[in-house]
């Protein structure tokens, strides 16, 4: 399993652990990210408060300074807790069994992504998408929150390395948007001019 964490603060040896299982330790609340681990002396309730107001739906682990905090974190929806002296192994061991759990699946405000059955709902509502749009989708979706450029998603989506001087893209993003934002829906879709199109929560 290859995933990216964001771990605050760095440790070393829970880095090491991290990596022997394939998750790679990056900086706090980083781009892309596939789960979130934080260490802090403050109120675990505060903690996760904090972390979901910057729109992190996905996996979030905290590690906390006593045992009665555990339960605390977890009542306050951490989806996994421990006590930050367990042993880096322990650690890096919960939070792969975490991972597993959610793998085939992406969360983005209240649209879902079954990356194995390769479908998508939002609000409930299943899309209704093109094996291209679905791709295109879970392309931004992987990269929720920073916009992708046009020359990235020809080569990611496309597999094209040059402009082929079409409106390809902004045909495909068109059908997309209109399945994933319709009238009357927050749109999660935005184009940021000369910049790229961004997915983010509504």
């Amino acid at each position: 399993m290859l995933a990216r964490i964001a771990c605050d603060p760095p440790s070393p040896a829970l880095a090491a652990a991290l990596a022997a299982r394939g998750l790679l330790a990056l900086a706090p609340l980083a781009e892309a990210v596939d789960a979130v681990m934080l260490s802090s002396l403050a109120a675990p309730r505060a903690i996760v408060a904090q972390v979901r107001e910057t729109g992190w739906t996905g996996p979030l682990m905290l590690l906390v300074d006593r045992p009665d905090r555990v339960i605390e974190a977890l009542d306050a929806g951490a989806d996994e807790a421990v006590c930050a002296d367990a042993a880096p192994a322990e650690i890096a061991a919960r939070l792969a069994a975490r991972l597993r759990s959610v793998a085939g699946r992406v969360t983005i405000g209240d649209l879902s992504l079954d990356r194995i059955a390769r479908t998508a709902v939002r609000g409930g509502r299943s899309l209704h998408l093109r094996p291209r749009e679905y791709a295109l989708l879970a392309y931004l979706a992987r990269h929720a929150g920073r916009p992708v450029p046009r020359a990235e998603l020809l080569r990611a989506i496309w597999r094209l390395g040059f402009d082929p001087g079409t409106n390809v893209v902004q045909v495909h993003v068109a059908r997309l948007r209109a399945e994933l934002d319709p009238p009357g829906a927050a749109p999660m879709l935005r184009t940021d001019r000369g910049l790229g199109y961004r997915l983010s929560p509504a």
